[in-house]
């Protein structure tokens, strides 16, 4: 089997791994990375037998794509930190501990524990089991009042 077609099929289960098995690990930039190095060798750019400057081309051709793809793909697939601004205004109840300002604690919201800190204008403490309000959420930590 010639090396181009090798490359092929590694590029191909690469791509398939982050499609259907394990998505976000970087399957994607190598396996773009070995799709790039199969068609180097089928163009004739490097020679079937020269295995050293095939994985060579495999490495540096995989950094690339990662250093062009990785931020934009980042943000394209968790967003700009904008996502969740359905939660600004909703209930949610203070956690184990409570809360106290200056230090971060835990809410629960829609069955989910989360990171909270208190917004400057909140009491100086709340009690676990408090009801409070979400007034802005930024990354995974939401601020309530």
């Amino acid at each position: 089997m010639s090396a181009s077609i090798l490359w092929l099929i590694a590029g191909a289960i690469l791509l398939a791994l982050e499609a259907f098995g394990i998505p976000g690990v970087g399957f994607l930039f190598v396996g773009l990375g070995a799709l790039a190095t199969a068609i180097t060798i089928e163009i004739g750019v490097l020679h079937p037998l020269a295995h050293i400057s095939q994985f060579a081309c495999f490495f540096i051709t995989s950094a690339a794509i990662t250093a062009l793809l990785w931020k934009r793909l980042k943000t394209w697939r968790i967003g700009k930190g904008e996502g969740y601004s359905n939660m600004v205004g909703d209930v949610a109840i203070v956690g184990k501990g409570g809360l106290v300002k200056g230090h971060e604690g835990e809410v629960r919201w829609s069955g989910t524990n989360m990171r909270a800190i208190l917004h400057a204008d909140a009491a100086e403490a709340l009690a676990e089991g408090a009801t409070v309000t979400i007034i802005a959420v930024k990354g995974n930590i939401v601020t309530v009042k």
